[in-house]
């Protein structure tokens, strides 16, 4: 519950700094180490392996909000990833592709994926604890940043976000 109120509060949040300034620079090798090294437990605990690939990248921004979302997509990575899986985090130029080996997406519901509290499969999505705003913020804070998010994905296979910044 408290998660949940969390995250709607950030996302209202969001909804009121779309005015807010971009301008530290913002290295988006540096923020996926980061996010990966704080999820590496959680994801050791289910033997699933992270890696981060790529070259350093500077891009103006908000430092808090990219890591966020980052965040995000690697936490998701983790809960809808098959045992043992992979989670590999590229950075190339501008773009910022999380791939996992999870449980993929049906094709019709990826244009859903990012609409607040939308969840694939109802009973799942519960079990591994989320509260379905997750890419919601990610959403946001890539709209706020005038960056473009790409899904392509196979059920039973895996899924890959790429967040493409100006």
């Amino acid at each position: 519950m408290l998660a949940l109120i969390g995250d709607i509060l950030r996302l209202s949040e969001l909804d009121s700094i779309d005015d807010s300034p971009l301008d530290e620079e913002v290295d988006l090798k540096a923020v996926a180490e980061e996010c990966r090294d704080r999820l590496l437990q959680q994801a050791e605990n289910r033997g699933i392996r992270i890696t981060v690939s790529g070259e350093r990248t500077a891009i103006n921004g908000n430092r808090d909000e990219i890591g966020e979302l980052v965040y995000n997509l690697v936490d998701n990575a983790i809960k809808y990833n098959r045992e043992y899986g992979n989670i590999e985090i590229e950075i190339s130029g501008r773009k910022l592709t999380v791939t996992d080996t999870g449980i993929g997406i049906p094709r019709e519901s990826i244009p859903r994926i990012f609409e607040r509290f939308y969840r694939i499969d109802k009973s799942r999505s519960r079990a591994k604890g989320g509260t379905g705003l997750g890419l919601s913020i990610v959403r946001h804070i890539a709209e706020h940043h005038g960056a473009d998010i790409n899904v392509e994905s196979t059920v039973g296979v895996g899924t890959s976000i790429t967040v493409e910044f100006k």
